[in-house]
């Protein structure tokens, strides 16, 4: 074991080029799948079986072809196969759903070099060291090492959507000194050697190393890597060399398939029917019992029954006890299942069809892929959301901006001033706006793609033939801020146009026919980072003057600033504008003479070629010119929000969930989202753990916190902001802390997770309680989190629809999550609620009067009811009214439920379904079986002469008086206790007694069963009609009595405090 470990981290040797042996090489080849076409049968049933109730069934089936003849066994089988076939061929179905679409990933065609030569394959024969060829527009087939790239300075962009699900573009670099022309005449192309494949996206440590020790190690990081499932963008093509595949890839690595999940139904579902079990064995053991007690002092008096059995016999004992097992058998309701199934069919089917979850523009309809987890979704009371594309359209917008000490709104092609009502266009503004704007056009590491398309020859004004969309559309940029920036200039006349070999090219349009051209050489970017809170770049104008811009953060930027007025004026704004839920930047410049920037060279490339301590390094330079700085002014930017996703957050909130957003995105752009979309209470008091990895300062922080919460003064929400730093060690080192404390708080926003961490988080939070989780998302970065949760919700993104795919229900957007779970998840909740107590009702009535018949029958373990009564009481006599109604029973209308949120806690924690209610039902079908049985019992005692020509009534004529007042008491019990009684419904019952009756008489008209010609004189007789009329009402009486209480006093009690409680809602907001 230890030396498998050990093996287990030396680091992968790869040849480049695969010039060497290819055997025993991973191939790339992905696998999602549960069965295969050998193992489905038995390992599907398998787990099937590993469900107690199946497993008992099965038994009691197999049982009951070799013990007496109590039931036919075909009761018990036909409902256990036919469930069990409609759940195999269910998980079929998905597994063959993933198998195809596994399929299509491998068999995508790609492009090799393999000695010297390309060859076209299948991804999924890709192994590592190949030279893949990717163009531009496709995604990455597995994990490369970027080696060469037809775009400028051997960089490429990629597309990460599908990573970390931001849209803004990457920039990917081919290893420094790594010639191209190496793979065009070089046999020897290198070696990468690197570390084994590890979930972490933003991590990845290797070099290149030649036989040639001459040559010297080139050093590769993540800026060199090509992740799998990136797409690249802009370039012709790109060669990389293959060092993960198949499942192997970090992509695949942080994608968690987690099985099929099972609703928290089950449990009180499983609850329920152990309890039904263990009462169905106790009452059979004390009828064996007093069975055994009976054999011995009765059965030797009735001698003409012939020799008597020896009772102590095993084999008799047993025989004895499991019929009466059987013989009860029907107090367990197997055939609940089936309802179920069907209940929750129909369930899908109203989500499907429901116009209010339907998007038109996109022409998406709800989309529900694992239906039994319906009601769940009246259950949640956590949710995980992603930001990107979830909350937020992902769409900046330049809105305003601060400078010259005036506030400007950005409107179209102009400037609007609010406090002046003047309007000015690029060429009547001053020149400090000038250079404001200038700033903004030049400080950025945007860059243009290549046309694609040939320009419109539609004729144009110059203004519009410069502005134009297409330019726009060509921006690709590593931060949607700078995007949004550049795309407010072009509008305003102030063009980005091109850039070539660090030579920027800008178009400043001061007037129709003005049109000048401007060229600048940019010397350095100083790159972002979240340390520093900024990015700057040094520039050089046509008039050979050196400049230095600084965009970023007000509290970087503005402590760099020389000291005058307009500071505390820009700060002043900058608030306002945050307050308002926009994105700011400051920005400022300054010049550089030809001494200062030569020196700032020279720290620079000495901080470059160190190996220790590199990055603080490089930061100290950047320090020490980020100095005496001219403010310019500020940026406000809005992140278009999804629609209403405000209203429904807050809505949620009302609804007791606790919501926590899970994101890939910087600190700063989740925390401005999460203000702006509500997530984040204005007044909250926000706690952030940022960059803290050691653990006895992260319990030293989480016990501050949780000080503060237990406060008794503690007055204002709390919300927890959190990167992934931070969570990587709370995970490891405080996991139940952190949790624990994090639950406490109003709101939780984690930053910069990748997919895996995501699914971590929602693993701990399963794990740390009785809760219910959802998660949402939209890209293929969230699919381990849909996945986890208890249930997976996703959102069709712009990149693609794996979320969709790989979720449990799929909404076209954040805002009908409000009507799927407060509506939907409510009424699932009550309806299967309702359909599970009532299967337990009805079948304690019908196996409990068969218990106290055994007390008559010297314990023979004889049915009291003829086989055609069992065989059809399920499946006509009372299955169509009640399953109806559980499929359309509405306690609240939708828009109740939609205007007071508060009701989903009503229930929450599947309180519906507590043992307090399970027991009610139980007694009151209890009292009920009492009344039937002895109502007939007691009509029969004395004289059971009842038919109008003096016949005597038989067995039969007893099971059918239990039957029939049973089916009548079933049937209008589901009309008192339904809240929403349609027509159709209505219906349901009439045809259901008149099924019963007309099915019952038709089977008495044929010769040789019991029954013939039993119902005829049943029908016929008064006693009988007068036995049904009384019995029935003696049963519902109660159940009457507590409806008229209910409706008359409790309902509208609960409706003014409810109405109350909005209003006191409504005055506190």
């Amino acid at each position: 074991m230890a030396s498998s470990k050990v093996k287990e981290k030396q680091p992968l040797r790869i040849s480049i080029g695969n010039a060497k042996a290819r055997k025993n090489l991973p191939l790339n080849r992905v696998k999602t799948t549960k069965y295969t076409w050998l193992t489905f049968i038995p390992l599907n049933f398998y787990e099937q079986f590993r469900r107690a109730v199946y497993f008992y069934f099965l038994i009691i089936t197999i049982v009951s072809f070799f013990v007496n003849d109590t039931i036919d066994p075909l009761v018990s089988l036909l409902p256990l196969l036919f469930v069990m076939i409609v759940t195999a061929l269910k998980e079929g179905l998905e597994d063959y759903s993933r198998s195809k679409s596994d399929q299509i990933v491998n068999s995508a065609r790609v492009t090799v070099i393999r000695n010297g030569k390309e060859h076209c394959i299948n991804s999924e024969y890709i192994i590592p060291g190949d030279l893949v060829i990717v163009t531009s527009a496709s995604d990455v087939p597995c994990d490369l090492v970027l080696l060469h790239s037809t775009g400028s300075e051997n960089m490429c962009f990629v597309n990460t959507a599908n990573l970390d699900g931001e849209t803004n573009l990457k920039t990917i670099y081919g290893p420094s000194n790594y010639a191209y022309l190496s793979l065009e005449h070089d046999t020897n192309l290198g070696n990468i050697v690197c570390e084994p494949s590890t979930p972490d996206l933003y991590t990845f440590n290797g070099r290149i190393e030649f036989e040639n020790a001459s040559n010297g190690a080139i050093p590769l990081t993540i800026e060199n890597l090509l992740l799998r499932g990136v797409r690249i963008k802009g370039q012709g093509r790109v060669i990389g060399c293959a060092i993960y595949t198949g499942m192997s890839t970090k992509l695949q690595l942080n994608s968690r398939y987690t099985g099929n999940k099972s609703a928290s139904s089950e449990n009180y579902i499983n609850k329920f029917i152990i309890a039904l079990i263990v009462g169905m064995i106790v009452v059979v053991f004390i009828l064996y019992l007093i069975e055994r007690q009976k054999a011995a002092n009765v059965y030797p008096t009735v001698y003409y029954l012939g020799p008597l059995p020896d009772y102590n016999a095993v084999l008799q004992i047993f025989e004895d006890f499991l019929s009466f097992l059987i013989l009860f058998n029907y107090m367990v309701p197997i055939s609940m299942y089936m309802n179920i199934e069907l209940y929750r069919v129909f369930g899908a089917l109203f989500m499907k069809s429901d116009l209010c979850l339907y998007d038109e523009e996109t022409d998406q309809p709800c989309a529900v892929n694992a239906s039994n987890l319906n009601e769940d979704l009246g259950q949640i009371n956590i949710l995980f959301s992603d930001k990107t594309g979830t909350l937020t359209k992902n769409q900046m917008i330049f809105l305003k901006c601060y400078t010259g000490g005036r506030n400007y709104h950005l409107q179209n092609t102009q400037l609007y001033c609010p406090s002046t009502e003047e309007r000015f266009e690029l060429g009547s503004m001053d020149p400090e706006i000038l250079d404001f704007f200038e700033a903004l056009a030049l400080c950025h590491t945007v860059d243009i793609l290549d046309p694609n398309d040939e320009r419109s020859t539609e004729k144009q004004s110059e203004h519009d033939s410069l502005i134009t969309t297409d330019i726009i559309g060509r921006y690709q940029a590593s931060s949607p801020d700078e995007k949004a920036i550049l795309e407010g200039c072009a509008r305003l006349g102030l063009i980005f146009k091109s850039i070539d070999n660090n030579s920027l090219h800008l178009s400043r349009i001061l007037h129709e026919g003005d049109v000048q051209d401007l060229q600048y050489e940019r010397l350095q970017v100083l790159e972002f980072s979240s340390e520093r809170k900024r990015m700057s770049v040094i520039i050089r104008d046509e008039n050979d003057v050196i400049w230095l811009y600084s965009k970023g953060a007000e509290t970087s930027i503005l402590p760099r600033c020389n000291k005058s007025p307009q500071i505390e004026q820009i700060d002043a704004q900058i608030t306002e504008y945050a307050k308002e839920g926009l994105r700011t930047l400051a920005v400022a410049r300054r010049t550089l003479t030809e001494s200062e920037y030569e020196t700032f060279v020279g720290s620079l490339n000495n901080a470059n070629i160190q190996l220790m301590n590199r990055k603080e390094l490089i930061a100290q330079c950047y320090e020490t010119i980020e100095v005496g700085l001219d403010l310019l002014g500020a940026t406000a930017l809005e992140d278009a929000l999804q629609d209403n996703v405000d209203k429904t957050l807050i809505a949620l909130q009302e609804a007791g969930l606790k919501i926590w957003v899970l994101t890939g995105d910087k600190v700063e752009t989740a925390f401005n989202i999460g203000m702006a979309c509500k997530h984040i209470p204005s007044s909250a008091e926000v706690h952030f753990l940022i960059n803290l990895t050691d653990p006895m300062e992260l319990e030293g922080r989480l016990k501050q916190i949780e000080t503060g919460l237990s406060s008794e003064a503690k007055t204002l929400p709390t919300a927890l902001v959190i990167d992934g730093s931070t969570v990587t060690a709370l995970l490891q080192h405080l996991p139940k802390k952190f949790a624990n404390l994090a639950l406490q708080c109003k709101a939780v926003l984690c930053c910069r997770l990748s997919p895996l961490q995501k699914s971590e988080i929602v693993m701990l939070i399963k794990k740390s309680g009785n809760h219910i989780t959802a998660a949402i998302g939209d890209g293929a970065n969230d699919v381990s989190m849909i996945q986890e949760a208890h249930i997976g919700i996703g959102i069709p993104g712009k990149e693609g629809k794996q979320a969709a795919r790989s979720a449990d229900y799929a909404i076209a957007k954040f805002d009908m999550l409000q009507r799927l779970l407060l509506v939907h998840g409510h009424y699932n909740t009550e309806r299967l609620a309702f359909l599970v107590l009532f299967y337990c009702y009805k079948n304690i009535i019908i196996t409990g009067c068969m218990a106290l018949f055994q007390v008559y029958d010297l314990f023979s373990a004889t049915s009291v009811y003829n086989d055609l009564y069992l065989w059809l009481f399920d499946i006509i006599y009372i299955s169509f009214s009640f399953t109806y109604l559980a499929m359309s029973e509405k306690h609240y209308s939708e828009n109740t439920l939609l205007r007071f949120p508060a009701l989903y806690k009503g229930i929450a924690h599947n309180t519906l379904t507590s043992w307090r209610t399970f027991i009610i039902w139980i007694l009151n079908a209890t009292l009920q079986m009492l009344i039937i049985f002895y109502f007939a019992y007691a009509i029969l005692y004395d004289n059971n002469i009842v038919f109008k020509h003096g016949q005597t009534a038989d067995f039969s004529t007893f099971g059918t008086m239990l039957i029939m007042v049973l089916v009548l008491v079933g049937n209008l019990k589901v009309f008192l206790v339904s809240h929403y009684m349609s027509y159709l419904n209505f219906a349901f019952i009439v045809i259901s007694i008149i099924a019963f009756m007309l099915s019952t008489y038709l089977y008495n008209l044929s010769g040789g069963n019991t029954l013939y010609h039993v119902y005829n004189m049943f029908l016929s007789s008064l006693l009988m009609w007068l036995y049904i009329i009384i019995c029935t009402v003696a049963c519902l009486l109660p159940d009457f009595l507590m409806k008229a209480v209910n409706d008359m006093f409790l309902e509208p009690t609960f409706r003014q405090k409810r109405e109350s409680s909005k209003i006191g809602i409504s005055k506190d907001v």
